[in-house]
């Protein structure tokens, strides 16, 4: 059995050995990392255990920022029935992969015209599911975690240097986010 720190390690090694070009094979390395999800099952629920379920808004841990490929790999922890803001992540490739627990994620497109955005479709998925966008998609999402009464933990990458934008649920006009501070606290990783 792994414990939490060894089933991060090998998310993280499975990540960089993928991502080593401008744009990796994402539907392999959803492959890979959902299979190490699986067979980290144990690990990665002793780090959802260990996470505090008080807080009202999620906490993100860096695994991976500023590499020279601009890499950005973000574990996060979501309080029960927690949803983001409508967003994207700019001119990035993503990737997002629940570790424990379960999200939906709702897909937006941005019309050319620069209209209100359209809702494309809902996807639901379960540790080792994964949802991946390219780089330059006119694509927006929200993810909400399922549980009302347990946390979920997700690990998402990014390729490139992401510049979030969120949708006010009344205006078709983004607004900036302003980069925000990752949070290193309760996830001890």
């Amino acid at each position: 059995m792994a414990n939490h720190r060894q089933s991060l390690k090998v998310l993280r090694r499975i990540a960089l050995a993928h991502c080593r070009g401008e744009h990796p094979d994402l539907a392999t390395l959803a492959r890979e990392l959902g299979s190490a999800v699986r067979s980290h099952a144990d690990g990665l629920g002793a780090l959802a255990a260990r996470v505090r379920a008080g807080s009202a808004t999620p906490l993100i841990r860096a695994l991976r920022t500023g590499s020279a490929s601009g890499l950005q790999l973000l574990l996060i922890a979501w309080p029960a029935n927690h949803a983001s803001a409508l967003h994207d992540h700019g001119a990035c490739w993503g990737l997002e992969i629940p570790l424990h627990g379960a999200l939906e994620i709702d897909t937006w497109r941005r019309p050319p015209d620069g209209g209100a955005p359209q809702a494309q479709g809902r996807h639901w998925l379960g540790p080792g599911d994964a949802l991946w966008f390219d780089a330059n998609e006119a694509r927006m999402h929200r993810c909400r975690n399922l549980s009302r009464r347990e946390v979920a933990l997700s690990l998402h990458l990014f390729g490139g240097a992401p510049t979030s934008l969120a949708y006010a649920p009344s205006a078709a006009a983004p607004r900036r986010v302003p980069p925000r501070q990752l949070v290193a606290g309760p996830l001890q990783g």
